[in-house]
């Protein structure tokens, strides 16, 4: 197994960079069915940049400081953002009530179990790779909902890498997400449009969970 530490506290393994290792054992995300089957079947994903979900209009789904970074020490913001186009996967902790995801979205009907994720985000990073994409480690973690709350100077400090791609205000809470996040180093990509992939059959890491 190889690990890289790195200065922002994050580890890289075998290619992944988790901000807490291990990821956990499964991760669960809400779709429509047509979408899932597809995802299933095909292995066919779409990878959104930050942008398209700053302009969402839609009160669960929508931010418009996504990928913002704020905190705030004696009430005076300290902010950081991205100069990278960034594009993220969103799914959830498997604890997460079904219930909670499928009301993200009126569309939403049925709940996929990744059982394997640590091959799901190694299948994802190698369909870029043969696509001639130029992005960085795909970085994994926890959603922290902590946005412009009140640190320490070194709590500040302790902040990892890309902490703004993993921040949300508190009043997201309930979605206890998971992120897969993939930043472009080629800055030639169109700004604002999302990436389609293909990364193969799935059913032997993904479920389709009825409800």
């Amino acid at each position: 197994m190889s690990t890289v530490s790195t200065i922002s506290g994050t580890q890289i393994i075998d290619g992944i960079e988790y901000n807490e290792y291990p990821a956990p054992d499964s991760l669960i995300k809400a779709m429509e069915s047509v979408w899932a089957m597809q995802l299933i079947a095909q292995g066919n994903i779409r990878l959104s940049p930050l942008s398209y979900y700053q302009n969402l209009e839609s009160d669960e789904l929508g931010d418009n400081l996504e990928g913002l970074g704020e905190l705030q020490i004696n009430s005076h913001p300290y902010a950081t953002s991205s100069i990278n186009e960034i594009f993220v996967w969103c799914c959830a902790n498997p604890e997460t009530e079904f219930s909670r995801l499928l009301s993200l979205d009126n569309a939403y009907d049925v709940i996929i179990q990744i059982t394997n994720p640590v091959e799901f985000v190694n299948r994802i990073s190698t369909a870029l790779r043969d696509n001639n994409y130029r992005f960085s480690h795909p970085h994994v973690g926890r959603v922290n909902y902590n946005r412009s709350d009140e640190v320490t100077i070194d709590r500040l400090q302790e902040q990892m890498w890309h902490w703004n791609t993993f921040q949300k205000s508190a009043s997201y809470e309930h979605q206890n997400e998971f992120r897969i996040v993939l930043s472009d180093l080629s800055f030639t990509l169109a700004r604002g449009e999302a990436i389609n992939l293909s990364i193969g059959n799935c059913e032997d890491i993904i479920e389709l969970i009825e409800t």
